[in-house]
């Protein structure tokens, strides 16, 4: 792949490196460890975390006031970032980060399917409690408050239709009108999104080979949650719920899953990982697996994306910063308030960010 150097980047670079100072450092974490969410709070007041807890704190009481404001705190950085950053790399970005898209449909769906009313989704929901989906794509605010308006599944795929994901969900209302599962539904966004990030990737000019292969590994690394999630539900076809473009082929994802391990899943998941796998699939640890994912993937590109210097790479780097600072917050809130282990809290400042981070 040819190199090819962006001129765009030039000043708009400067911006970036400045904006990730203000992320929180590993001392932040260390004096966190072992405190209380209030404590953390009360920290976290002397950041940039303080416009938000001042505005919030008005509306939200513990533990819902921490996650709206690491939520709110993420969605106003990526905004910043998104400005920031070259028009160049604009569509790459907003197709990465319309996860939140897919990952807010998914929660819609699932309410209606469970019988959820408003009340109870918008605790769980990102986007009624920020406005990242505004900026992960087309669906606005009022757009989510009139998804969780609608009666049933259907109602929220018709409402969609306007949408690139309505036409991706209308082929399978029949069969969810007949058996009731969402599965399919479910599967055809992960498809949907991981087409249009490597589409998205393929208009850019410039520098991108490090982002073409951390797209991949994303890809083999929801292959593996995909398949895993079929194998513990006792689907036998899993190769069926393989999304395209990845580096580790369906029959190689169909043996791991039956417990053969591949070199190929080992430079995926590191060591451990078909212990990872094995655990999932026989005891429904899906937690575990996801966070082995998220950890290899970060290890792994962390390096590379937070040494370079005007590329998208360098802003993929900040971008996925921002996501594990968030991570790890969250991590931090549930081991205070629940007793759940943050297994991957660390991950935010592991070696990566300290050789290449602020």
């Amino acid at each position: 792949m040819v190199k090819m150097t962006d001129s765009t980047y030039t000043g708009k670079y400067g911006s970036l490196r400045a904006m990730a100072t203000s992320l929180l450092s590993t001392g932040f974490y260390e004096q966190a460890s072992g405190k209380s969410p209030e404590e953390i709070l009360k920290m976290l007041s002397e950041t940039r975390y303080r416009k938000q807890i001042d505005e919030l704190s008005q509306l939200y009481q513990m533990p819902d006031l921490f996650e709206a404001v690491i939520n709110a705190t993420m969605a106003k950085s990526l905004q910043e970032a998104y400005i920031a950053m070259p028009p160049l790399a604009q569509p790459f970005v907003m197709a990465y980060i319309s996860k939140w898209d897919i990952e807010n449909i998914k929660v819609v769906l699932s309410s209606k399917t469970m019988g959820y009313e408003l009340t109870d989704t918008s605790h769980f929901m990102l986007a009624v409690k920020n406005p990242v989906g505004i900026l992960a794509g087309s669906i606005s605010k009022p757009d989510y408050a009139n998804l969780l308006a609608q009666k049933d599944v259907v109602s929220v795929v018709n409402y969609l239709a306007k949408f690139g994901y309505g036409t991706v969900l209308m082929s399978h209302i029949d069969d969810y009108a007949k058996n009731g599962s969402l599965a399919p539904m479910l599967t055809e966004l992960g498809f949907y999104y991981y087409t249009h990030l490597a589409e998205s990737l393929r208009f850019y000019k410039g520098d991108e080979g490090p982002v073409y292969e951390y797209v991949i590994a994303m890809i083999d690394a929801e292959n593996v949650l995909n398949a895993a999630k079929a194998a513990y539900s006792g689907v036998q076809d899993i190769q069926q719920y393989v999304i395209k473009g990845g580096s580790i082929s369906a029959s190689q994802i169909a043996e791991a899953v039956n417990g053969k391990a591949s070199e190929a899943l080992s430079k995926l998941l590191g060591d451990g990982a078909q212990d990872s796998l094995s655990r999932y699939i026989t005891a429904g640890k899906l937690s575990e697996l996801e966070a082995v994912l998220k950890r290899s993937l970060y290890k792994r590109f962390m390096p590379t994306f937070s040494s370079s210097s005007q590329s998208l790479s360098y802003i993929m780097s900040y971008i996925l910063r921002l996501e594990a600072e968030r991570d790890a917050l969250r991590a931090l809130l549930l081991q205070g308030y629940y007793g759940i282990k943050a297994d991957f809290a660390l991950y935010a400042h592991n070696e990566a960010v300290k050789q290449n981070g602020s």
